[in-house]
């Protein structure tokens, strides 16, 4: 626990996902992911919900709906591949991007900082 004005290192183990616009960016510790139950264990959208970061997510996380939609802007090779299913999702989102995301498909292994679109 850091007093009030000291900054907490990063250890080894620990990864960052930062939220834009929010600006919001939460550290995780790979071993104690949190499990919100939205989305796979460990992604995007489960990190964000665990840590009071809203993300609309209209079908539960079940990559059917596409409303969890990210754009992700740095540390694409710090996030799981995309599946056929989620690829399908994302073809058919409106403004999507080659950098564009299911936020509850893609689980987070190392730091990465995304938008969420608004």
């Amino acid at each position: 626990m850091c007093l009030p004005g000291e900054i907490q290192a990063k250890t080894m183990d620990q990864f960052r996902a930062t939220f834009l616009p929010a600006g919001v960016t939460v550290e995780v510790e790979p071993g104690g992911l949190p499990a919100g139950h939205h989305g796979r264990r460990g992604s995007l959208l489960d990190i964000a919900l665990v840590n009071g970061v809203e993300i609309e997510h209209a079908c539960g996380g079940d990559c059917v709906c596409g409303t969890c939609h990210v754009i992700v802007e740095d540390g694409m090779e710090n996030l799981s591949e995309p599946e056929e299913d989620e690829l399908d999702v994302i073809s058919g989102i409106p403004g999507n991007t080659l950098n564009s995301r299911l936020a509850c498909q893609a689980v987070v292994k190392g730091d990465v900082t995304v938008t969420v679109p608004g």
